[in-house]
């Protein structure tokens, strides 16, 4: 009987998180009263009520809705991808490239793997370019750098062989600030280093550009600079601003 209470509440509870992330709302997002913080446990927790203990990281309940919300939303003539983790999804790209066709296709605790899985849905867009950066996550879930990388070598060759005409930019992964956000698992700012260079040799090999965009975030530690992170982690909008910078030319028609 606990059991089937404890079920239905999960129900409930996954019902009334997919409405408010359908319709817009914000605690989902983290723009509205609650900010981001408060969203990410939220987050957090219905993600939990969602999962069973063998379901994958990258099938929480955020990344199944966002999937449902690109299959529903009707697709633009060749938009500009931005496709990733938290750090894309993060970002308000229409706003930051106001005279694009962009489409935001991050996924918050997205990974190499759930990439992947949902690569059909990219190429179905037919994207005049791709913006990809993606790893952090699979460190944080105890993938090694090797591994990482095999999967990432996969997503290039997909799009490659499905996407012929699309531009796709490799872009590093961002440090962070293990002061204010706590290493976990393989998630060290060392590690991510190597990551880097393993995903710049993958994009040479595919004689893809490396958009190296580290430097600007990273304070003399080696650590994600703190003025530009909201949890030591995610960016706050001077970070935008500066990925912005970083890859203007690019974006730019």
């Amino acid at each position: 009987m606990f059991h089937k209470i404890r079920t239905d509440r999960k129900i409930i509870f996954s019902v009334i998180a997919g409405c408010i992330l359908v319709l817009g709302g914000t605690i989902l997002t983290g723009s509205g009263m609650f900010g981001p913080k408060a969203a990410y446990r939220v987050n957090a927790y219905l993600d939990d009520l969602s999962r069973s203990p063998d379901t994958p990281p990258y099938l929480s309940l955020h990344y199944r809705l966002r999937c449902l919300r690109f299959t529903l939303e009707p697709h633009q003539t060749q938009p500009i991808v931005f496709l990733g983790d938290s750090m894309t999804d993060n970002g308000h790209w229409k706003q930051l490239f106001p005279n694009e066709t962009v489409i935001n296709m991050g996924i918050g605790g997205d990974t190499t793997l759930g990439i992947l899985h949902r690569l059909d849905q990219v190429v179905a867009r037919k994207p005049s370019k791709i913006f990809l950066m993606v790893g952090t996550n699979d460190l944080c879930y105890n993938r090694t750098i090797a591994d990482t990388l095999t999967n990432y070598n996969q997503i290039l060759s997909r799009l490659q062989a499905s996407l012929p005409k699309t531009q796709i930019y490799v872009e590093s992964v961002l440090p962070f600030n293990d002061h204010i956000f706590p290493s976990q698992c393989l998630r060290t700012n060392s590690n991510i280093a190597a990551l880097n260079e393993g995903i710049e040799a993958l994009a040479k090999a595919h004689g893809l550009p490396y958009l190296d965009i580290t430097d600007d975030f990273t304070n003399p530690n080696g650590r994600l600079d703190a003025s530009l992170t909201v949890d030591g982690l995610h960016l706050n909008p001077a970070g935008y601003e500066i990925w912005h910078d970083n890859i203007y030319e690019q974006v730019k028609s």
